[in-house]
């Protein structure tokens, strides 16, 4: 008798567990699609914005004295720290999957490579500007140096929620404070599929500056100066690229949570099945063994 009670409790708690975890998915699904619209929708201005900022450096080029354009590995002192700002970006809640666990392991495995990847002088240092209180953990977990953080600006990111951060890295670079830029962040592949992406921020990289392309061969004259036309596009482009991962990162979370959602309500609808199966034959089991009982009195009787 305990044992069938014990089975209906369980099955009760798990068509609690259902209906919870069926409703978090509807929740997800819904802030997933908008994110999802958001998030692609700025990929073209993203891209644009960037091919924008490399034709004015290649166009302006012998015109362009811009310190954000000039490699800072060359000849660059031994004995002097090379300070490099990476902004992590998570969530600030669990429940979506692996989504953060993939991001913090992946940015490891970034991170010991960073050197050979881009060269960097031996007295190189790392610091932190995080979105997402689970990048903060992981940072301080780390024993890393976190120079700020900010929790998540929401389901839908407004682009003023970006600007303290882009004038905080603008002045790092001003004052001499960074050499190098990076954005780590979960990048928007799919509904199933989020990966790790590391993007170059600052400087602009050589290789897109020396790009060649079908339009080097029109000539252009600046007015104003190319100089002031790039300093005037700088603090936008920072500013578009990192809405753009911010909205890039809040896809992949609500994209991730509603399938951990989905397959939490499948499983705990699976448990039910097993559970009620096992609960009709402990009932039969216990029906059997009363009508045994009352068949062996009456034989008894007789």
């Amino acid at each position: 008798m305990s044992s069938v009670k014990l089975i209906k409790r369980r099955i009760r708690s798990s068509k609690n567990i259902a209906q919870i975890t069926k409703a978090m998915e509807m929740v997800s699904a819904s802030k997933m699609r908008r994110a999802q619209e958001l998030a692609l929708s700025s990929r073209p201005y993203s891209e644009k914005m960037v091919e924008i900022i490399t034709a004015l450096a290649l166009k302006a080029k012998n015109q362009l004295d811009h310190f954000l354009l000039k490699d800072p590995r060359l000849n660059w002192p031994e004995d002097k720290p090379f300070n490099i700002l990476i902004l992590l970006l998570s969530t600030d809640k669990s429940l979506c999957g692996g989504l953060n666990s993939n991001l913090f392991r992946g940015l490891e495995s970034w991170l010991k490579d960073l050197k050979i990847i881009y060269k960097l002088p031996a007295n190189t240092k790392l610091t932190f500007i995080t979105i997402g209180k689970k990048a903060k953990e992981h940072i301080l977990k780390s024993g890393r140096l976190l120079s700020a953080e900010f929790g998540q600006f929401g389901d839908k990111p407004k682009f003023m929620d970006i600007l303290p951060i882009s004038k905080m890295i603008i002045a790092g670079f001003k004052k001499d404070e960074f050499q190098m830029s990076f954005m780590a962040y979960m990048e928007f592949i799919s509904t199933i599929s989020q990966k790790l992406a590391v993007k170059q921020l600052l400087p602009i990289r050589a290789e897109e500056i020396t790009a060649p392309t079908d339009e080097l061969t029109t000539d252009y004259l600046f007015e104003p100066k190319a100089e002031e036309i790039f300093s005037k596009l700088l603090p936008q482009y920072i500013e578009l690229q990192l809405y753009h991962v911010l909205l890039e990162s809040v896809a992949s979370e609500h994209s991730a949570r509603m399938v951990a959602m989905k397959n939490a309500n499948d499983n705990a609808l699976d448990i039910v099945n097993e559970l009620t199966l096992e609960y009709n034959q402990a009932r039969q089991a216990k029906i059997t063994n009363e009508l045994l009982d009352v068949v062996s009195a009456r034989m008894a009787l007789e």
